[in-house]
């Protein structure tokens, strides 16, 4: 598991300010962060909205969210799916669609957070989410996993050898949780 996919997806509902009663958008829910997003939100007692492919959404209810597909429209599917509104959202897409739609949505900027270099953060007034690592966060972490409350799923192990082919399924933007390199 990437150290910096898993502190990424634990700052963003800490910063965010995620808890019980809240509602969160999490875009690419199904990807390598949005997957540990959407377990933590979750813990904290937050329903989560998740956008992905079609091909995702069963896995999506396995987490306990509530999935929504993408593209043209998401604004109207992610409002019928949470009709008392949404108060905070993640960008794990990085696409400035995943921002418009999460500002539209989210009445506070304050509680939308990209962890994509997106130049149109700084536009839209949301922040850019960090890796910070710490102890604290670390251990946090364990006791979810040793709760059962986190999960890592593995979508393919590839041979060292095939590393090409494994950064081409990474940045198709459609993998479902980690690739992993076997040496």
């Amino acid at each position: 598991m990437s150290r910096t996919v898993v502190f990424s997806a634990y700052g963003g509902p800490e910063v965010l300010r995620v808890g019980a009663g809240d509602t969160l958008l999490v875009h690419a829910a199904a990807g390598g962060v949005g997957t540990f997003a959407v377990q933590l939100a979750r813990a904290a007692g937050a329903t989560v909205v998740g956008t992905a492919s079609e091909r995702n959404h069963a896995y999506l209810r396995e987490l306990g969210v509530i999935p929504v597909a993408y593209g043209d429209g998401l604004a109207g599917r992610v409002r019928a799916v949470a009709p008392g509104g949404v108060d905070a959202a993640l960008d794990a897409a990085g696409t400035v669609e995943a921002l418009e739609v999460s500002v539209e949505l989210v009445a506070d900027r304050t509680r939308v957070g990209t962890i994509a270099y997106q130049p149109a953060a700084d536009r839209f007034g949301v922040q850019r989410l960090s890796t910070e690592r710490s102890a604290a966060r670390l251990a946090g972490l364990v006791a979810l996993w040793e709760k059962g409350e986190l999960r890592v799923r593995i979508q393919e192990a590839v041979p060292v050898e095939e590393a090409a082919r494994a950064h081409r399924l990474i940045e198709s933007g459609h993998t479902t949780g980690k690739l992993v390199l076997v040496f």
